[in-house]
């Protein structure tokens, strides 16, 4: 059983240039029917929620379905899947898909917290990622969220985002990119605000034109530099860096993500969606159309299900617990694996990238940027 739901809507305007997520164009004949499948798949599997503390509503980008589209879907939890009254329930946007009716609509249906995928206020930077908003636009639906009256607003933003080659690239250039979305999302006073280093993956328009040098990535140094820039201005505004990539004003971290990174248990539901109920991770298929296809026929859309072991809770347990800056309970890992784990932790303490106190395991600031390194040589031993 679980306290924690995600639901899967794959549909955007169109493909992000860094994106290797599977999403597809929205479509309306095809978004009336995946919406039924949910409902579908959401009543069957209802059974194995209890008392929902969390609902996360990701993509994609949910806020494009058409109007009482959300609302259907809520509704259906409410109706199958006994829902808290102070459940967090989130839904992921973007700004382009942002209008007054819109957050009309979002609020009526009980959605309690918006998480906004800005990634730049550079239009310029936006244009490189290949999205679909202008700053303008992201800067008015903010507004248009902030004067409806949420009071639970979450803005991504991206970093190390490269330059077009020829261009005037420097250091202090991409320094004062950044710094320059910093600060106006600083004054948007959002509760919550995400950061992530824009990855490259293979098989993506970026990656291509990152390999043909037409665009180039800043120095890793200066997105190290970045990094800790970025923690000392958000700590000294009041925010708390309780994730690797996630600051929240007290009170305001996503509880939906802590249980992930606590190894929790969860429900998910739709296209390409993931569970971990009772010890088995699956996951749905991903094509929409086979999913729906699969759910109107009564079968189940699960194509994966894998059942961990000790070993691999153990695991789990470091890989995800370690984002946390408060880290992980030692304990927890049995004596075994923790002797196993004694002399690369010895190692990690004496170079400053890892912290032992009271049984409790924790990256360091230094450790922060380093750490897959750090979980993979862990991972090795344990």
């Amino acid at each position: 059983m679980t306290s924690h739901l995600y639901i899967h809507v794959p549909f955007c305007t169109n493909k992000c240039l860094y994106c290797d997520f599977y999403s597809i164009p929205i479509y309306t004949r095809l978004a009336v029917k995946y919406v039924s499948a949910l409902c579908s798949e959401i009543a069957s599997t209802a059974r194995l929620a209890q008392k929902l503390k969390t609902i996360y509503i990701g993509g994609g980008t949910p806020t494009l379905l058409c109007d009482g589209m959300l609302q259907d879907i809520v509704n259906t939890v409410r109706v199958y899947g006994n829902i808290d009254k102070d459940a967090e329930i989130t839904i992921e946007g973007n700004p382009e898909s942002i209008n007054q009716n819109k957050v009309d609509e979002i609020l009526s249906a009980g959605i309690s917290r918006i998480s906004i995928g800005v990634q730049s206020f550079i239009d310029d930077e936006l244009k490189i990622l290949g999205r679909s908003h202008t700053a303008f636009k992201a800067l008015d639906a903010i507004n248009i969220i902030k004067s409806s009256g949420f009071q639970n607003i979450s803005i991504d933003l991206i970093y190390g985002i490269p330059e077009k080659a020829g261009s005037n690239i420097s250091s202090e250039r991409y320094f004062k990119s950044w710094e320059f979305s910093l600060l106006k999302t600083i004054e948007l006073d959002p509760e919550h605000i995400s950061i992530y280093e824009l990855t490259p993956e293979k098989d993506t328009h970026l990656y291509n034109e990152i390999m043909a040098k037409r665009i180039l990535m800043p120095d890793e140094h200066v997105v190290t530099q970045i990094y800790y820039m970025t923690k000392e201005i958000l700590e000294k505004q009041g925010y708390v860096h309780y994730e690797i990539s996630n600051f929240a004003k007290p009170g305001y971290e996503c509880i939906h993500n802590l249980n992930y990174w606590d190894g929790g248990c969860y429900l998910g539901v739709g296209a390409g969606a993931h569970s971990f109920v009772d010890g088995v991770r699956s996951s749905n298929v991903r094509d929409v159309n086979y999913y729906i296809k699969a759910v109107e026929n009564g079968k189940n859309p699960i194509v994966e299900r894998i059942e961990l072991n000790a070993q691999d809770r153990i695991k789990e347990l470091i890989f995800l617990g370690l984002r946390k800056t408060k880290g992980i309970y030692i304990n927890k890992i049995p004596e075994e694996s923790q002797k196993r784990m004694k002399t690369v932790l010895n190692d990690m303490i004496e170079f400053g990238l890892v912290e032992l106190n009271n049984h409790h395991l924790r990256l360091t600031s230094k450790g922060l940027m380093l750490s897959s390194e750090i979980m993979t040589r862990l991972l090795r031993v344990v």
